[in-house]
């Protein structure tokens, strides 16, 4: 009764700061032209504009039978990553999916001696129960997962770097298989590596690919970064060398922990470097397994190599818009995909060293592949522009937008009526660490088979204040679509977190954003991404998990609007129906949710087998309510259409 009587409380308080939300509409179109907003802190007098409405949404999955079972796991331990969250989300050939995370239970304890990876598992019908403790034995962390052999997973974490694997995904107990090497041959300090990502390649997903950072401490003031990059046949026997950066005497404080990513489809296999001030935005190639790299510059720094802590080079005054969080992805033809958002930073004076902006003029996801050209290059020909999306407009204090969809993936949602204040951005400098002042921030990238693009991202939400009041914008997950056929993006057509879809989300902040790179079937996404109901981050100089608060990680399946992507028809009715409630079911009806519109035979039977009701039904995309006359019992309801049967089971009480 007690949890009951809370549970109301707290639902009526969810309930209450939905009253005072402020109204919104449909986000903007991809293609609306001539969008205007007041430029941050110079913005004076800020104007409504007439947005455009935006498409009908895609089905987004993350609801089963109740509320808790798109929450797969949960953690005091808030630091999910030291800078980006990726390779932690997979999906196999036969549809299921697992998803890790860095999990802890433990808020009394600065240390976090549970601490390990937490999985769970998607079977194709469900995800498994949230789990209580670790995979490891040991206490570790920064956990990444990919598919292993024809059926089975392979996870590593850190530190030192250890691997498991299991034959078959979601099956038995997890073996360990080895401790990777702490370093290279000859490396000349005996720090071992940490912040792994991995990848699997080869016919199949048998040869292992683990890049990870070694950082070596002299003092305080001095700390020194080398990327490595790990290679095994068997998940036992490791060769490490230092990463593919070394073949350009880049792989010592070029980059720093966390700033890389890895793909791998088929033998190919590619890794991507981006750290803003101190580099290019690189990436490497392999077409054989990881055997020979070829190094492309997406973005040229304009000050590449420069040392924003002394004086010994020409910093210029103009402000530099460059890359930040990064995602990669290959797709069945071997193109490599990235997607990351910008920043624009400026040299302050030598006792600031950097600074950076805030508002709507630093925002933006960019998109590039490799068949484009290399470096990126800027519409005004100056390299300080090259992935800026925001320009000065003839009127002052506001900005344009850049209307290249083919580039841009997408920004923060703009909302009818809803004016943008830069205030209302929440700032912390740890919080601020993670996205470098950007904006739009955390993308993740999602291929399916017929080479349609998915990139889920964290942006501020306008229509969406923490505590209700004018205090913070929070941030939501928003997703954007690539059709495969015609080369542009539509932007923010989704958002996983939209508390019109479920109040529960109303004061959640979501962050940090994972995706199974490569999906199973056409038009379908796997994304994940974490929330809590405390605006920032609990990380610095002050944070212990004693003061921690209960951070959850989501799970969801985004089938996507046919609008926004390419599909065979043939294969279009897989997933018709994703969804039957209410379950139990207590009145004479039940809902059977659609992906699509579709002419449908409907056909219920009992636990014996027999055909209890049976009837033709025109399916609309979203809720169809069914009229059922039936005992309380269970039932098995089957949805056939387009050559394609989906069969769930329900409850009459």
């Amino acid at each position: 009764m007690s949890l009951l009587l809370g549970f109301s409380a707290f639902a009526q308080k969810r309930a209450s700061m939905a009253q005072q939300r402020v109204a919104k509409n449909d986000l903007v179109s991809a293609k609306m032209e001539n969008k205007k907003v007041a430029f941050g802190k110079e913005a004076t007098t800020p104007s409504a504009a007439a947005f455009a409405p935006k498409s009908d949404k895609s089905v987004v999955i993350n609801r089963y039978e109740d509320i808790e079972d798109a929450e797969l796991m949960w953690s005091f331990y808030d630091l999910q990553s030291n800078g980006w969250v990726s390779n932690r989300m997979t999906q196999f050939a036969n549809g299921s999916v697992a998803v890790t995370a860095t999990m802890s239970h433990q808020n009394n304890n600065s240390g976090g001696s549970d601490r390990g990876t937490g999985y769970n598992f998607y079977d194709g019908t469900g995800w498994d129960d949230q789990p209580e403790t670790r995979v490891e034995d040991v206490r570790t962390g920064w956990p990444t997962i990919d598919k292993w052999g024809a059926t089975g997973e392979i996870l590593i974490s850190h530190a030192p770097l250890r691997c498991w694997t299991r034959e078959v995904a979601g099956e038995g107990e997890w073996q360990y298989m080895s401790e990777l090497p702490y370093s290279p041959e000859g490396f000349p300090y005996s720090d071992d590596a940490s912040w792994p990502r991995l990848a699997t390649s080869g016919d199949n997903n048998n040869i292992i690919h683990v890049i990870a950072d070694i950082q070596h401490t002299v003092s305080d003031d001095e700390v020194h970064h080398y990327q490595v990059y790990y290679r095994s046949e068997d998940g036992v026997n490791w060769t490490c060398q230092y990463s593919p950066l070394a073949q350009d005497n880049e792989e010592v404080d070029s980059f720093t922990a966390d700033n890389y990513n890895i793909a791998a489809n088929g033998h190919n296999v590619a890794i991507i470097y981006s750290d803003g001030l101190q580099s290019n935005l690189v990436m490497y190639k392999s077409t054989d397994d990881g055997m020979t790299w070829t190094r492309t510059d997406i973005w040229e720094n304009p000050i590449n190599g420069c040392d924003w802590l002394t004086d010994s080079c020409s910093i210029t005054t103009d402000t530099i818009f460059g890359p930040c969080n990064t995602s990669i992805v290959i797709d069945n033809n071997g193109i490599v995909h990235v997607a990351f958002s910008t920043w624009e930073w400026y040299h302050d004076a030598l006792d600031n060293n950097v600074g950076y902006f805030i508002g709507r003029s630093v925002d933006g996801i960019y998109y590039w592949n490799d068949t484009q050209e290399a470096p990126i290059q800027s519409p005004d020909g100056n390299p300080y522009h090259a992935v800026r999306l925001w320009w000065p407009s003839e009127e002052s204090g506001y900005v344009n937008m850049h209307n290249d969809s083919t580039k841009w993936i997408g920004f923060v949602p703009m909302y009818e009526g809803v004016q943008y204040d830069y205030n209302l951005q929440y700032y912390e400098t740890d919080y601020w660490y993670k996205i470098r002042g950007a904006a739009s921030a955390m993308p993740a990238l999602c291929v399916d088979p017929q080479g349609n693009l998915a990139c889920a991202y964290s942006a501020p939400c306008t229509a969406r204040l923490s505590d209700g009041t004018p205090q913070y914008y929070l941030r939501s997950i928003y997703v954007s679509y690539r059709n495969v056929d015609e080369g542009y993006w539509h932007q923010c057509e989704d958002d996983l977190t939209d508390p019109d879809n479920d109040i529960m989300y109303e004061v959640g902040e979501s962050f940090f954003t994972i995706a199974a790179t490569n999906t199973v079937n056409p038009g379908e996404f796997w994304f994940g991404y974490q929330t809590d109901d405390h605006t920032g981050l609990f990380v610095g100089s002050g944070a212990t998990q004693i003061t921690g608060s209960e951070n959850y990680i989501h799970g969801v399946k985004v089938i996507a609007n046919p609008e926004f992507v390419s599909v065979p028809e043939n294969t279009q009715a897989q997933d018709v129906v994703y969804n039957i409630y209410p379950n139990p079911a207590t009145e004479n009806y039940i809902v059977v949710e659609s992906a699509q519109k579709a002419d449908a035979t409907i056909t219920i039977v009992n636990l014996v087998g027999q055909t209890v009701m049976k009837f033709n039904k025109s399916l609309n995309l979203g809720a169809n309510t069914i009229n059922i006359d039936l005992k309380s019992g269970i039932y098995f309801c089957t949805v056939s259409a387009n050559g394609f049967d989906k069969t769930m089971k329900f409850v009459v009480k």
